[in-house]
C-alpha cells in the first residue's frame, strides 16, 4: 500500500511542477491569454494537492482513498497513451503510462493491498 501511496505522491509532485512551469512560462512569453494559463495552472495546483491529500489516505489504509485514487489512474491510462501516440511525446505519456497502470496494480494486482482496503459491508 506505501509503494501505491508513493507513486500517488509522484504525481502529485509532478502536477505541481506542471503549475509552477505554466506560471514560469506564461511570465516569460507572450501567451494568448494569461488568464486561462494561470487558471490551467491553478487546476494542476488543486489537482497535485488532491492527490497528496489521497495519498495520505492510502497511507492511513482509508478504503474510501481507493476510488477517486482508481479513476484518476483510469483518466490517465488514455492521456498516456494519446500523447505517446497520437502526439507523438513518449517522453511524457510512457511515464503517465507506467505510473497509472502501476498504482493499479498495486491497489488490485495483491491480495494484501485489497483485503487492507476491503469495506465491510
Amino acid at each position: 500500500m506505501l509503494a501505491a501511496a508513493a507513486l500517488v505522491t509522484v504525481e502529485g509532485v509532478a502536477l505541481f511542477v506542471f503549475a509552477i512551469v505554466s506560471v514560469v512560462l506564461t511570465a516569460l512569453s507572450e501567451t494568448g491569454s494569461v488568464s486561462l494559463a494561470l487558471g490551467g495552472a491553478l487546476v494542476l495546483a488543486i489537482f497535485g494537492a488532491a492527490l497528496f491529500w489521497l495519498a495520505r489516505k492510502l497511507r492511513e489504509l482509508k478504503p474510501a482513498a481507493r476510488s477517486p485514487v482508481v479513476a484518476v489512474q483510469l483518466v490517465g491510462l488514455p492521456i498516456g497513451w494519446t500523447l505517446t501516440s497520437t502526439n507523438g511525446r513518449p517522453e511524457i505519456g510512457v511515464p503517465v503510462l507506467a505510473v497509472a497502470a502501476g498504482v493499479l496494480l498495486l491497489l488490485f494486482g495483491t491480495a494484501a493491498a485489497r483485503d487492507a482496503l476491503a469495506r465491510d459491508l
